[in-house]
């Protein structure tokens, strides 16, 4: 409910205060103002995948960064840009559907994924590519499995197909990032 009432202040308040500049008000319609305007219902399991998928994004931009400069492979570094661009986009996207639905999402990666930033961040050369990339796949496989699950149970649909989206992209990765560590 409070929830609610914030984002129909907000709509309201971006709503009047164009209008006293004397400029047109912005076009509020796309932004429901509850989860039932939107026609889903959120359930547990979306708000789950939510807060999952923004932790992963966030530590898969982080880890990318380092691949970028630690990584010994240019292979190695043009899948971390990737990671960057990717994970980045897709951020934007989840946190703007959690903010339409009102789910409150983490402000940082999980404890396992700062312990695996932190493995990576300390080592160098042929270690930092092999940890980057067995962690990366760890992770990637993690996320695909939780977005599949998703699709399958979730009930939100802005956030099913927000997930379908997301699966297409960690396929990829999870394929790039294999051919990386078979070197091919």
């Amino acid at each position: 409910m409070r929830a609610r009432l914030t984002l129909s202040l907000a709509v309201i308040t971006l709503a009047v205060l164009p209008g006293c500049a004397g400029q047109q008000p912005p076009h509020t319609a796309a932004v429901p103002a509850s989860p039932t305007d939107a026609g889903a219902e959120v359930s547990e399991q979306d708000r789950e995948w939510m807060r999952l998928i923004h932790q992963a994004n966030l530590a898969e931009v982080q880890a990318g960064r380092l691949a970028q400069g630690k990584a010994t492979t240019k292979q190695i570094k043009k899948v971390g840009e990737t990671l960057v661009k990717d994970h980045t986009q897709l951020d934007i996207k989840v946190t703007k559907t959690a903010e339409q639905l009102g789910i409150d999402l983490p402000t940082s990666p999980s404890p396992e994924q700062y312990e695996m930033l932190d493995r990576i961040q300390s080592v160098s050369g042929q270690d930092f590519d092999q940890d980057f990339l067995s962690g990366m796949i760890k992770a990637h496989r993690q996320a695909l499995n939780a977005t599949k699950t998703e699709i399958s149970k979730g009930s939100a649909q802005p956030v099913v197909s927000l997930a379908k989206e997301a699966a297409s992209s960690l396929e990829k990765h999870l394929a790039d990032l294999r051919k990386a560590q078979g070197g091919g």
